[in-house]
């Protein structure tokens, strides 16, 4: 016996033969037959598909909080460029010292 979420009450379950499966195959272009369940009402896109999705969008920013922003970006793009200029410079002096 099944228990039926919605109505509380037990529901008869009958067994399913491999036959009966073999059944439910569908042909596709791309392969081979794959079982599959007779489709049953809507096609929707996702779990959300019923419904509307609104798109993110941020806050708008005051003006301190984008000019700190671009402070942060600024100092990010420094240490970038430190980093790689620092790795530069040690692959350079191992080169010299190898070489000699």
């Amino acid at each position: 016996m099944k228990m039926d979420v919605d109505s509380g009450m037990e529901l008869p379950v009958e067994p399913v033969k491999i036959e009966q499966l073999a059944d439910l195959s569908v042909k596709t272009e791309d392969g081979p037959d794959s079982p599959q369940a007779p489709q049953m009402g809507a096609v929707v896109n996702g779990p959300g598909g019923q419904r509307e999705q609104k798109l993110f969008t941020p806050a708008k920013l005051s003006s301190s909080q984008q000019e700190a922003v671009a402070k942060a970006k600024k100092y990010a793009m420094e240490q970038s460029i430190r980093s790689v200029l620092l790795k530069q410079t040690l692959v350079h002096q191992q080169q010299v010292l190898f070489q000699q």
